[in-house]
């Protein structure tokens, strides 16, 4: 009997307190569209175990305690929607391709460098930033600085949260945004930014300083 090692714990261990460690599920116990559709498809479920070995690993040497395991809570939102599509392989496809794509930014979370505004552990009012690299483009990505919807106040990962990433290129003295007009200064020691609005409700700015 094949067994889908980490999403149901995961799932259970994000909405809950306690251990961020995933735990092994059944396949003969899956219950909701995204575990059943995991258990029934063979490559969503190595992309699945995959993934959950990324996030064990990043979770575990990430050096900002509760950053992997709030941005974890924020992808599954997406991953559990792609499971609803009407039409089996396509919905499976979608899930497939999402892990495969949080598989690599998990990957990527333990070369990135990481820029904080002196904080030494994670919540998600918090903003992070990180450089890094891939396929030889840099990049900048940011996290966090969550605000709920006044409309529907239900707690994280409901609500607002800065999630975005650009494209950098080199500048005198450091980085830039390839594109857009946002006013940000990346040096190897620090971010300066200029307020940046990731939606009517929340955004960035201030220095944040390398993590060692």
């Amino acid at each position: 009997m094949r067994h889908c090692i980490w999403l149901a714990g995961f799932v259970m261990g994000v909405l809950a307190a306690g251990s961020a460690s995933a735990a092994s599920f059944d396949c003969a116990k899956a219950k909701s569209k995204l575990e059943v559709l995991v258990c029934s498809t063979p490559a969503l479920n190595a992309a699945d175990e995959a993934m959950g070995q990324a996030y064990q690993a990043a979770n575990a040497g990430f050096p900002i305690k509760g950053f992997v395991r709030a941005s974890q809570a924020v992808f599954l939102g997406e991953y559990r929607a792609c499971a609803s599509d009407k039409a089996k392989d396509k919905g499976a496809a979608a899930c497939t391709a999402l892990a495969l794509r949080r598989t690599q930014e998990l990957q990527e979370l333990l070369s990135d460098t990481i820029y904080a505004d002196a904080i030494t552990s994670y919540t998600p009012e918090d903003a992070l930033l990180l450089v890094g690299e891939r396929n030889g483009q840099a990049y900048l990505k940011i996290f966090g600085s969550w605000m709920p919807d006044a409309y529907r106040p239900k707690p994280f990962p409901d609500g607002f949260v800065c999630n975005e990433e650009f494209a950098l290129v080199q500048s005198d003295g450091g980085l830039r945004l390839k594109d857009g007009d946002w006013d940000i200064k990346i040096t190897k020691e620090q971010i300066e930014a200029e307020f940046y609005s990731c939606s009517p409700r929340n955004g960035i700015s201030g220095t944040f300083k390398r993590v060692p």
